[in-house]
């Protein structure tokens, strides 16, 4: 009964961290758009292309209107049960796909998510749509423990002249490849050029301040918030409230996910 109920307690904080990741792009200030419709049938029509083309999986995620769109080629169809087509109007994300993920692997592509958005926030709006974002995934086969190791893709499409972003585009293909864990990265679509740790980690530098970057750094070290304002020479509640911001900025429930996120994208 413990397993279940630390089982349940895990998932739950996994769905919270996803969703405050989702409301990055959930809770933009959209622009009114008269060719919005126009837009979203073009995504879809590049969706349902993909699926056919290499019998993968598109998704094409309408962030204004919270529900997504699901084309399916026959891997889909084979290794997760899906349909040739769906629609999810209750969220602009793939739940019913990220289901088969592992749980750990669904850490990584947090950090990759979190890490693309910010580095597309810091491009020109021409830009913005130039880039995609890549990981590889272990999913499970439906009904069975076989894993299958997967190419996923990201793509923002359509932004908005305030720089908000309409549509993206997830693809998710068999990928045979056979080695351990690659690190997302992002790629320049126009050119073919990886982007350098270097320019993204720039990004990533910027998530956090220094005075928080310096207080998740004695967390990980766990040290009590008390001992931590007294090494900082600052009140405790003002280390409460710096925690609090660290959660909200890495999109995630609690500190030991601040603290894994961190880790993963050099930030401590």
């Amino acid at each position: 009964m413990a397993l279940l109920r630390n089982g349940a307690n895990r998932y739950q904080f996994r769905m919270k961290q996803e969703n405050e990741l989702k409301s990055l792009l959930t809770d933009q200030e959209f622009e009114a758009s008269d060719n919005r419709e126009l837009l979203l049938a073009q995504t879809k029509a590049c969706a349902n292309g993909y699926a056919l083309a290499t019998e993968g999986i598109a998704v094409v995620s309408d962030f204004q209107n919270k529900e997504c769109h699901i084309y399916s080629g026959r891997f889909g169809q084979t290794i997760m049960n899906l349909p040739e087509y769906m629609v999810d109007r209750n969220s602009a994300f793939e739940d019913i796909v990220f289901c088969h993920a592992k749980e750990d692997e669904l850490i990584e592509r947090h950090v990759l998510e979190l890490r693309f958005f910010n580095f597309i926030k810091e491009r020109s709006i021409k830009e913005k749509t130039n880039f995609s974002a890549s990981c590889i995934l272990n999913f499970y086969r439906a009904g069975d423990n076989e894993k299958v190791k997967i190419l996923n893709t990201t793509r923002y499409f359509n932004c908005s002249a305030n720089g908000s972003v309409l549509l993206g585009l997830c693809t998710y293909i068999p990928y045979p490849i056979s080695h351990n864990r690659q690190d997302g990265i992002i790629v320049n679509l126009l050119t073919g050029e990886t982007v350098g740790r270097d320019i993204y980690e720039a990004s990533d530098r910027k998530i956090l301040s220094r005075r928080q970057i310096e207080i998740l750094s004695l967390i990980a070290k766990g040290v009590p918030s008390k001992q931590i304002a007294d090494k900082l020479n600052i009140s405790i509640y003002t280390v409460n409230r710096h925690r609090q911001d660290i959660l909200a900025s890495l999109k995630v429930a609690n500190t030991a996910a601040a603290v894994e996120i961190a880790l993963r994208m050099n930030l401590i």
